[in-house]
Order: C-alpha cells, then structure tokens, then sequence
C-alpha cells in the first residue's frame, strides 16, 4: 500500500468501524487468526485474501471463548472471541498480510472487535509481533452455531493443530 493512503485509510476505519490503527504500521504485517479465519478456503476465496507467509502459532496468556456481541445474528450466534487468561493459550494461523489486504480484513471484521497488538509464537517457538481483533466489550460468552463451528474445527485439522486443541474444539458445545 502507498504510505500516503494510510491516514485515509486510518479515518475510514475510525470513523466506519469505531477503532483507530496505530499511525504507523509494518508492510506487511502480522495477523493471527483464532476463529474461522484459520480456514484456508474461506480466507482465500470469501475474504480474497493472499497471504505473503503462512504459519501456524500460538497465543500465551488467553483463551478462546464465543461471545453473543457479534456475528451474523447478534445476541443468537456466538463468533470466536479470546479474553485474558495468564495460563491460557490459543492456537492459530499467522498470515504475513500487505498492508491494503489487513485493511480489506479490517473492513470485514464486526464493529464490536478491537485490535490486539501483541507477540504470538510462531510453530518454531520464535517470537512474532501480531494483530488480531477481540472484542472487549464484556460480552457475556454464548454457544456458536455448529455450521461455525465445523469451520473452524475443519481448519484446525487442516492447519494440524496441536490434538488436545481440536479435542477441545470438538467438546465446544454449539447452539445447533
């Protein structure tokens, strides 16, 4: 992305989705994914994206929860969500993002999320600055549809998550 299109682009964010990007960011960029974003079908085709460098990674210090803030039907279906926990630890995928691919991202990502801008540990253990988004909003946590959730669990699989992380998206109970 040109540098000179990022302030328009940090306004546009601002003011359509109610969160402010950092006034200077990497291009590329580091973006993990804990929801169904891990999965390469739909973040390829339904969010067009191109990653320049995939990997999967871990995020120390949370875990993964749904909470009924967001999602197609606010209040009924419960999207992915992370919240603190010091011994918590969620799996995902880091994608290397151009700058103009995490805007398009952003722009498909639901008002009630924020950005997180901390270190993941990539699948070699090395330490890696990300983005993700989390909604803080205190959202009470709800169950996710299983169309969802076998989006997500599928990714899992395909990503080869570690086992006792699928089991445990396999135990998530769903709405449906």
């Amino acid at each position: 992305m040109n540098p000179t299109w990022w302030p328009i682009c940090r306004l546009w964010v601002r003011l359509r989705r109610h969160r402010t990007p950092p006034p200077n960011v990497s291009d590329p960029l580091w973006y993990f994914a804990y929801g169904s974003n891990m999965n390469e079908r739909l973040f390829r085709e339904r969010r067009h994206m191109a990653p320049v460098e995939t990997r999967t990674g871990r995020l120390n210090g949370y875990r993964l929860c749904f909470a009924v803030a967001g999602g197609r039907r606010p209040g009924i279906s419960a999207p992915a969500n992370i919240v603190d926990d010091p011994g918590g630890v969620v799996h995902g995928v880091l994608y290397l993002l151009s700058l103009g691919k995490f805007f398009r991202l952003d722009a498909s990502e639901g008002r009630q999320y924020a950005y997180l801008w901390t270190e993941a540990e990539d699948d070699t253990g090395k330490s890696v600055p990300v983005v993700t988004f989390r909604d803080t909003g205190g959202a009470p946590e709800g169950r996710p549809s299983l169309p969802y959730m076998k989006i997500i669990r599928e990714a899992a699989r395909q990503r080869r998550l570690p086992d006792d992380y699928v089991s445990f998206l396999e135990r998530v109970d769903t709405a449906e």
